[in-house]
């Protein structure tokens, strides 16, 4: 038998070329030194082998190919062949496409018992008459009967002029010893070349001939990025000369991109090599090889026909395809696209699709999972919307508010229900909030204006809206909602629409339709709590206010959770009616009820209204860190302008009443974006800059910026003077600058508007205020009358003003009470020890000098500040636990620091310490 019929089921291809232009011949010049002499020695040498290995893409094939078109130049007879991994089990796959040339008359397939290696025979008989070269690529793809027959083939090959020219890589091999197998056989000449990467010498050498002269950096970026393969390297070397760029450092960006590019293009050009099946794992590995272990990348490729070994071997060693450390494979990210950008947009959104749905099974993390649905069809499958709102939750968490929107989009699409469809839009809306408030904004109108949104969503949509600092906008769809609302969502829809402006006066507050009043009986938790506020800033009903405040943080107990800014409302009632405490609790009770993106929108709001609590309390140190972390929250927002003129103001003052003159100045003068200007916010940080000029001898200014202070609040119909004494200071400041009559009108008009509220903190100011611009007539009942009205107030900063004033005037006024002035100055230096800076703490010493006399206390003026300010607390008899409390140190600090303090001070504990403490302020 002299022939035979190849199998039909053999997957023939056109003849192998190559994907990208061979690497010139100055690459691999020895190896090709080396082929040369074999083919030009072949017609007297007798037959000889040749095997290139290493690993794949470093040039065995190029160096194959070129092997086969000198000897196909020089009148060789060339057979060639290009093994592939779909055809590595299919019999005699490599023979068949050797033998294909010789056009062998047909036979029966296969062996047979008098010719147990088909066409063998036929092909020596050819290669007698002509020397022939055998050309096989990617020889680790042979199938065994291909490779046997090879073997065959040599050993029975004496004297005659044959070639046998293979390439591949060992360690991708379906049998790592192919090459040794072939070599094995006794009789050819056998040469064994083993290829490595490409070293820096001949990859310099390309660089400089291909892109010119190329200084070291470059050079060895295009070394990096090629992992000295030849066909990389030059294909690399080419795009980038082609742009006409220099071999330079500065163009490595540029080497880079355009190395993704042919990464990609070999990486492709491998895929189609190793046929359909292998080309859909690979597409697999690149949407979610890190997530799924090798058996289930193939089963959801459908590659089950491949076998499994020989397919992870092939794809380990293709380039752009990488091992994880836990046995995974994974396409480069970079090159991550262009693996995908071949397929349709639907075939893509279906493999997302699939590979969710299996790695969702397989128990991957949400994140991983959530990319990949991202990327997909909607699924409409309940897991895929927890899958996502988990994940958005974790990226709201970790400030990923892009991705966040994302993922919650991406819920929405899957979401079926209605209306839970609308709880994920509203949070999407909130995200939007935080970073792109104006795409925010246009989220919360749609849901306001919907008469389908579930009343839920409708009212925190709104309230959202507020927050995030969208007024006019929600105003004007609350106004067009509130028509066709019904009760009871129509009850809080108005409680919202007035909590946005309570008085109806904002500076450019846009025309809306006619929306009623508040009714003076609220219908509602969240109308009590916006009925507070208008009637405190009104400053009516101190008892009333309280009242429905108080009712209002009771009664409010929503399953969606609290609306923020009628909760914020209330409690800035309960603070103008000096109920502090319960103002906390309410703002305490609101941080610990929020999460997520409602947090972050409402916590700079929230913080700033505690900072200012506990500036009112005197609680100077935990106000810092109230306002620290309110501002920073506020920096964080994408829209935060009108409460700036808020946090700088309070700040202002805090720094005044601590004693930081030069931070309050820096503050009060720090330039603000112009829409802070028309915030509800702006007489506050008017007031702190008069504040501040007044501390710093300037009464004109400080006159001017508390009159447009007044001026503006006063546009608003914001009359009380908890808010802020603007009419006492003014007046003490006109009274400074010989304005008598002006002073003691605007006196006059605070201690009226103060007795009309009646708080403790305000009444006590108006009567300071009336004392100090008054002759000198009932100067003493004046303030023993204050004294006694700020007894019910917060320790603050009035406080600590009234108790100085009576302290002096008890001190100094015929008929005054000393035994009371000691117990006052005592409490006022008790109340300023924390800041022996501030003025208030200046001024118990000097009343404590003009008492007694100063006592000087050698090494008092080596201690820093913090040390004085833990000496003094500690020698008027506080603990350790106390100081810590106070000064928001821990107590290890505390004890370090009067440690310094007695060895500076030359003394052996605490009780010397109150003693000398006692004698410094006269006791």
């Amino acid at each position: 038998m002299t022939g035979w019929t190849p199998s039909p089921h053999v997957w023939h291809r056109p003849r192998p070329t190559a994907a990208v232009e061979d690497p010139p011949s100055r690459v691999r010049a020895r190896e090709r030194s080396m082929m040369t002499a074999v083919l030009d020695g072949l017609d007297t040498s007798g037959p000889v082998l040749v095997t290139l290995s290493g690993r794949s893409g470093l040039g065995q094939s190029a160096l194959v190919r070129w092997a086969a078109d000198r000897a196909g130049a020089s009148g060789r007879r060339v057979l060639r062949a290009r093994a592939a991994l779909p055809e590595s089990e299919l019999p005699y796959a490599g023979v068949t496409q050797l033998l294909e040339p010789l056009d062998l008359p047909a036979a029966s397939p296969g062996p047979t018992p008098h010719e147990p290696f088909p066409g063998l025979a036929a092909l020596l008989r050819a290669a007698r008459k002509c020397p022939t070269v055998l050309a096989v690529e990617d020889a680790h793809w042979l199938d065994r009967e291909s490779l046997h027959w090879l073997q065959a083939l040599l050993r029975r090959s004496a004297g005659t002029p044959l070639a046998v020219v293979c390439g591949g890589d060992d360690a991708a091999a379906v049998d790592p010893g192919w090459s040794g197998r072939l070599g094995s056989v006794p009789g050819p000449a056998a040469h064994h070349l083993t290829l490595a990467p490409l070293p820096p010498d001949e990859i310099a050498a390309e660089v400089d001939r291909v892109c010119g002269r190329a200084d070291e950096a470059f050079t060895a970026e295009a070394g990096r990025i090629s992992g000295g393969r030849p066909a990389v390297l030059n294909d690399l070397l080419q795009r980038f000369a082609a742009l006409g760029h220099r071999p330079a450092a500065a163009e490595v960006p540029v080497l880079r991109t355009t190395g993704t590019a042919v990464l990609g293009d070999h990486l492709m050009s491998a895929v189609r090599t190793l046929g359909a099946e292998a080309g859909e794992v690979v597409r697999v590995l690149a949407v979610c090889g890190d997530l799924l272990d090798f058996p289930l990348v193939r089963t959801l490729a459908h590659a089950g026909s491949l076998n499994e070994r020989r397919l992870r071997a092939a794809l380990t060693r293709t380039t752009g395809i990488r091992v994880l450390p836990d046995g995974r494979l994974v396409v480069d990210p970079a090159l991550r696209v262009r693996v995908l950008e071949e397929m349709t947009a639907d075939d893509r959104a279906d493999l997302h699709v699939r590979a969710a749905e299996l790695a969702h099974r397989a128990g991957a993390e949400d994140r991983a999972v959530a990319r990949l649905l991202l990327a997909a069809r909607p699924t409409g499958s309940a897991w895929a919307v927890h899958t996502l709102r988990r994940e958005a939750d974790h990226a709201v968490r970790e400030g990923e508010h892009d991705r966040a929107a994302a993922l919650l989009a991406g819920a929405a699409e899957e979401e079926r229900d209605p209306g839970e469809r609308a709880r994920l839009r509203l949070e999407l809306a909130a995200v939007h909030l935080v970073t792109e408030p104006e795409a925010g904004d246009l989220r919360i109108e749609r849901l306001i204006r919907t008469p389908q949104t579930p009343a839920a969503v409708r009212l925190h949509a709104a309230d959202l809206g507020l927050t995030g600092g969208g007024t006019d906008m929600v105003r004007r769809s609350l106004a067009d909602a509130l028509t066709t609302a019904a009760a009871p969502e129509r009850d809080d829809l108005l409680a919202l629409f007035w909590a946005a402006d309570p008085t109806g006066q904002a500076i450019g507050a846009p025309t809306v339709p006619a929306v009623p009043p508040l009714p003076q009986r609220p219908a509602s938790p969240a109308q009590a709590a916006v009925r507070a506020w208008q009637l405190a800033l009104y400053g009516e009903s101190l008892d009333e206010v309280g009242s429905l405040a108080r009712a209002a943080l009771a009664d409010d107990r929503r399953p969606d959770g609290p609306l923020i800014q009628t909760v914020l409302a209330a409690c800035k009632a309960l603070c103008l009616a000096d109920a502090l405490d319960d103002a906390e609790s309410g703002l305490n009770r609101l941080l610990g009820a929020l999460d997520g993106s409602r947090l972050r929108l409402a916590a700079p709001q929230i913080l700033a209204l505690r900072g200012e609590l506990n500036t009112r309390r005197g609680r100077h140190a935990q106000a810092d860190r109230d306002l620290e972390a309110a501002e920073q929250g506020a920096s964080r927002l994408g829209r935060s302008d009108a409460l700036l003129p808020h946090l700088y103001g309070i700040r202002a003052i805090v720094d005044v009443e601590s004693g930081r003159d030069d931070a309050a100045r820096e503050r009060a003068a720090t330039p603000l974006p112009p829409a802070a200007e028309d915030s509800e916010h702006w007489p506050r940080l008017l007031f702190a800059r008069g504040v501040v000029a007044l501390r710093g001898g300037n009464p004109l200014e400080a006159r001017d910026q508390f009159r447009e202070c007044g001026r503006r609040l006063l546009s608003r119909h914001h009359l009380n003077s908890a808010l802020v004494p603007w009419r006492s200071l003014t007046a003490l400041t006109c009274h400074t600058l010989g304005e008598s009559a002006e002073a003691r009108r605007l006196s006059e008009q605070e201690l009226a508007l103060a007795r009309r509220w009646g708080t403790g903190s305000t009444l006590a100011w108006a009567q300071l205020t009336a004392v100090l611009v008054a002759g000198r007539e009932d100067r003493l009942t004046g303030i023993r009358s204050a004294m006694g009205a700020v007894r019910s107030a917060p320790t603050g900063p009035e406080y600590a003003r009234v108790l100085a004033e009576y302290t002096a005037l008890e001190m100094t006024e015929n008929g005054g009470d000393r035994r009371m002035a000691a117990l006052s100055l005592a409490e006022l230096s008790a109340l300023t020890a924390a800041h022996p800076a501030a003025p208030m703490a200046v001024r118990a010493r000097a009343l404590a000098g003009a008492a007694t006399g100063t006592v000087s206390v050698p090494g008092w003026d080596t201690l820093s500040e913090a040390e004085q300010q833990s000496a003094l607390l500690a020698g008027r008899g506080r603990s350790n636990r106390d100081i810590a409390a106070l000064l928001g140190i821990s107590s290890r600090a505390v004890e370090l620091r009067l440690a310094r303090v007695y060895r500076k001070l030359r003394i052996n504990g605490r009780q010397e310490l109150r003693e000398l403490v006692r004698a410094m302020e006269g006791h």
